[in-house]
């Protein structure tokens, strides 16, 4: 059911596989615990949420995100994602195109990560439609992981990217080069936001870090899941007090 009332977009990737350095390719997707933890967090809070894809296909689970070895073997938390990301409503969606008639209502956009990113969002004009309007209209973003790799996206027929000159905080290349992935990425994303004009930021490899730059939030990694949603909640609940003033907009 599309929301009647204000609400927030999750934008997902609908990779399904990422093709790898060597040739090679794995099963990928949205990361479980970036994508799981702030749509909890922001529907406790009584949010509105719609999940969004560039294309309008079903987004997945990134299997890598509920393997035990990802995990720190911690097997009651990969029982918990199972569970709880299979609730997820990810059947229900719809393309960045659809969602036109329906942004006069977007209060905010939350971009979880997982290695599916890299794939479809760098070259998709449809997320740089979605980030520029977003900009124009001071709604705040959020990106966690490799969910920034939506900030390299460009609208149709533009050079600029909505972004680009802010600080932003995703997964590093030393913690890319720590993970089994290790020198088969098909690029790195922190490189690449560098060389088209982005100042990355971050913290330690594997802890929380949370970067905010006027509208855009960003997090290192999946660490940073809640302390990012609950950031970018506190500009969600900022901005309704605001448009509920006499000064609204």
């Amino acid at each position: 059911m599309l929301p009647s009332q204000p609400f927030v977009a999750f934008l997902l990737s609908s990779a399904k596989s990422l093709p790898l350095a060597d040739g090679s390719s794995i099963a990928t997707g949205v990361w479980a615990e970036e994508l799981l933890v702030p749509w909890q967090a922001l529907r406790a809070a009584g949010w509105p949420l719609l999940f969004v894809t560039p294309d309008g296909e079903t987004a997945q689970i990134d299997p890598q995100s509920l393997d035990l070895a990802n995990l720190g073997n911690d097997r009651d938390k990969q029982h918990f994602l199972h569970q709880e990301t299979a609730k997820l409503p990810l059947d229900h969606r719809l393309s960045i195109a659809a969602l036109a008639p329906l942004r006069p209502a977007l209060r905010g956009i939350f971009i979880p990560g997982g290695n599916g990113p890299l794939v479809d969002f760098p070259e998709s004009s449809a997320v740089g439609d979605l980030l520029s309007f977003c900009r124009q209209k001071n709604l705040p973003v959020a990106t966690l992981c490799h969910g920034a790799a939506a900030l390299l996206a460009r609208p149709a027929g533009e050079q600029d990217r909505p972004f680009a000159g802010f600080a932003v905080s995703c997964f590093q290349k030393r913690e890319e080069e720590q993970t089994t992935l290790a020198g088969r990425w098909p690029y790195h994303l922190e490189e690449g936001l560098r060389a088209v004009g982005f100042t990355v930021v971050g913290g330690e490899p594997w802890q929380e870090w949370i970067t905010e730059d006027r509208q855009l939030y960003s997090g290192q990694n999946p660490a940073s899941a809640l302390p990012l949603a609950r950031v970018f909640l506190r500009r969600l609940e900022e901005n309704r007090r605001y448009r509920g003033s006499k000064h609204g907009y």
